[in-house]
């Protein structure tokens, strides 16, 4: 049997580029979000000290986030960004979950909720409240400082697209 090994680091939050001494939990995913479960083990809760966790799976196609514990279930305090991981047998894999800060999360959230509403046909969101959602996170927001990752990404994207013109 060859199964694949996989790696899992975890970043500071709201800094992708420099992984965590916190210990986190992570979870192994199908792609339909359920557990994986193989050889009587279910992959979810794995801790991973200091931001890392080293565990052979079954090839597969799956899903990876982690958590921190305590708190608020099913996940905990907080959760990472969610990566697709492709493992072939005998594969060694290696992905980064980036821990987002709540600046982040909160401003993707209230753009999404905007998409939504400005979008006919993805989702019937009634306007009243999704405009009130927006201007509840966006008050919270105003209250949360903004990290520097955070605060380069958005002014980044509100450019918009590079021009075609040459």
């Amino acid at each position: 049997m060859s199964t694949a090994n996989l790696n899992v680091w975890i970043t500071d939050i709201g800094d992708p580029c420099h992984i965590t001494d916190k210990e986190y939990f992570v979870h192994i995913v199908d792609c339909g979000g359920n557990p994986l479960e193989w050889c009587g083990k279910k992959y979810t809760f794995l801790p991973a000290e200091c931001g890392h966790l080293q565990i052979d799976i079954p090839p597969g196609c799956y899903a990876v986030l982690a958590s921190q514990g305590g708190g608020y279930p099913p996940f905990g305090n907080l959760l990472t960004h969610v990566q697709v991981v492709r493992a072939n047998c005998g594969d060694h894999v290696c992905v980064t979950l980036f821990a987002p800060t709540g600046h982040f999360c909160g401003s993707w959230f209230a753009n999404a909720v905007l998409y939504y509403l400005q979008t006919p046909g993805v989702v019937v969101l009634d306007p009243k409240l999704g405009n009130a959602a927006v201007q509840a996170v966006q008050a919270l927001l105003a209250k949360i400082p903004i990290d520097p990752f955070t605060a380069n990404t958005v002014a980044a994207l509100a450019q918009g697209p590079p021009s075609t013109d040459r």
